[in-house]
């Protein structure tokens, strides 16, 4: 796709502007009358509870939180749906990479308030499409995708289904049925968090939003080496001894989110065999 909808954008008196991103989510940078916003296309195909994240950044809003805010009511058509937002202001603290340990601490003490938040929300129900780690990883539909792609990329192949096997195994020997659950972000990484000085102006990006153990956010806020992170949080909402055992299984079976039916001969899994050879620190 190389642009927006010309029909949604002539529907809604939208001037286009730069394609911010193209993942399964296209994202572009509009104006209407001379005021910002975020355009956005979104898959049905590939996220089928799609209003699932409106709901959950509504509840933030609801609360004071800074979330993005619908402009518009979603236009479903043939080529997508279109969700037109007011662009918040502000800027992210670090675009790419990691932030410094005080501002990854002050991330995750942030991340415990959120979860706090989104507790009383009434959002109770998982999310379309999503499961939690446990079920993810032990799913036969994962495991033939990974043999698919363990042909034609042996190392990485071979990496990523012993590590299926060895997530698989955790969750068997270590019940954790009673560490907390609720709805997570899923990507509070600190490009997704704008500011104005030390103020937030913005958290963005709830595209991966769904239900789960509470410390399974840390998948992609910690990314297995952040570990200020977990310690910001812990300041916060002290994390129980099952909540740090969880920690790394439930980062783990996060990498294979989203491969279950996925095509093995195309699918590209560089990040997910990068970020499992990565070596979890976890030193609180």
């Amino acid at each position: 796709m190389t642009g927006p909808d010309p029909e949604t954008c002539a529907r809604w008196r939208l001037t286009p502007g730069p394609l911010l991103s193209a993942r399964s989510t296209h994202t572009w940078a509009v104006t209407r009358d001379g005021r910002p916003h975020i355009l956005q296309r979104v898959d049905p195909a590939d996220q089928p509870d799609w209003r699932y994240p409106l709901r959950v950044a509504a509840a933030l809003r609801a609360h004071g939180w800074p979330a993005p805010e619908l402009a518009e009511e979603p236009r479903v058509t043939p080529t997508g749906v279109w969700l037109l937002t007011f662009r918040l202001p502000g800027r992210p603290r670090v675009s790419t990479g990691a932030d410094s340990p005080e501002q990854q601490r002050d991330r995750g003490r942030r991340l415990a308030e959120l979860h706090a938040t989104l507790a009383g929300s009434g959002i109770t129900g998982q999310r379309g499409g999503f499961r939690e780690p446990a079920e993810v990883v032990t799913d036969p539909a994962v495991e033939g995708t990974l043999v698919a792609y363990e042909k034609l990329h042996p190392d990485d192949g071979a990496l990523l289904r012993a590590g299926r096997e060895a997530v698989a195994a955790w969750f068997a020997a270590n019940p954790a049925d009673a560490a907390p659950r609720g709805v997570l972000h899923g990507d509070f990484t600190p490009w997704n968090l704008l500011f104005e000085g030390d103020r937030l102006t913005g958290v963005l990006d709830f595209e991966a939003s769904h239900r789960s153990f509470l410390v399974a956010d840390f998948a992609l806020a910690w990314r297995g080496y952040q570990d200020a992170v977990i310690s910001g949080y812990h300041e916060v909402r002290p994390l129980s001894d099952l909540e740090r055992r969880l920690i790394t299984p439930a980062y783990h079976a996060w990498l294979y989110l989203g491969l279950a039916g996925a095509d093995g001969t195309t699918v590209d899994l560089r990040w997910n065999a990068a970020h499992l050879r990565r070596s979890p620190l976890q030193e609180h």
